[in-house]
């Protein structure tokens, strides 16, 4: 069969160009993580024990956010409610995530707005004692915010993984980590997952499911 000689996209963008690019968004994730590590440890740690104390007493974790981050919920309720890593024998933990209903989602943005769709599942679902964590790389998704509202309401406690300053879902958040960046919401969610993980390790080891 003979090559194909057609030139497909821009031939002036050299490997060497592309090579740099890559390393240069590797470093970039990399370092924002570090700095997560350096200064947000801690809180990453307090929201663990939260979640733990909620499972430990027969509570649940809610969680939502949009687009990336309702990817970024169903990823993290799935390791909690199947399993995280194989080495690791427990029972499922209870998380569900707010965005995998599509006709609830749908019904919900029709019939009352979208910026509603969470908190009304938070009604629906919250119990006193239970968790609802919001994901935002802006913090100002009014989704997420009036989904922690309601969930202070309801008495669950409110936790959020954010981006930039935090921005308004901060305010209704009882414990939440900012990744101190807002140049590309891409950056912000590669740490918000690590991050995600780090609480899901801390919270088989809380429960004494790991030494």
């Amino acid at each position: 069969m003979e090559a194909d000689s057609r030139d497909f996209g821009n031939s002036s963008v050299t490997d060497n160009f592309m090579e740099e690019l890559a390393r240069a968004n590797l470093k970039l994730s990399a370092g924002l993580k570090l700095k997560v590590a350096e200064t947000q440890s801690s809180a990453i740690v307090a929201m663990s024990r939260v979640v733990s104390r909620s499972f430990s007493a027969g509570g649940k974790l809610l969680i939502c956010g949009n687009g990336g981050s309702a990817a970024d919920a169903q990823h993290l309720a799935t390791e909690l409610t199947i399993r995280y890593r194989s080495s690791v024998a427990r029972k499922a933990l209870p998380a569900i995530a707010l965005s995998t209903d599509t006709s609830a989602l749908t019904a919900g943005a029709n019939d009352l707005g979208y910026d509603r769709v969470f908190a009304r599942l938070v009604e629906a679902y919250g119990n006193e004692g239970d968790v609802i964590l919001g994901i935002s790389t802006s913090g100002s998704s009014m989704s997420v915010y009036n989904a922690l509202h309601q969930g202070r309401e309801f008495g669950l406690h409110t936790l959020a993984l954010l981006g930039g300053d935090g921005g308004r879902v901060r305010d209704v958040a009882d414990l939440s980590v900012v990744v101190p960046y807002a140049e590309a919401a891409d950056r912000i969610q590669e740490c918000h997952i690590a991050i995600g993980h780090v609480m899901i390790d801390c919270i088989e080891r809380i429960m004494g499911y790991c030494g």
